[in-house]
């Protein structure tokens, strides 16, 4: 198995969605699509005040969907209705 390694931008608060886009065509190219990867990769591009927004799942993280989840949560934080 080889090691895949990617470096995603900064979290964009004004622009989740835009992000999340972005971020999953990254995933694609490299051929990520194991849920428990994405979910850190992502936990590792959020800044202080946004982890601490999403806490109790970053802090105890579902055992399964655990990037949707926290996809989810982001979305619905960040976008306006």
């Amino acid at each position: 198995m080889n090691a895949v390694s990617i470096k995603l931008p900064p979290f964009w608060m004004q622009q989740p969605r835009a992000w999340f886009v972005h971020i999953e065509s990254q995933f694609a190219n490299r051929r990520i699509t194991s849920d428990e990867t994405k979910y850190h990769y992502v936990v590792s591009a959020l800044d202080c005040d946004t982890v601490c927004r999403v806490l109790d799942i970053t802090e105890n993280p579902p055992a399964e969907d655990k990037y949707q989840t926290l996809k989810t949560r982001l979305l619905g934080a960040y976008t306006l209705s």
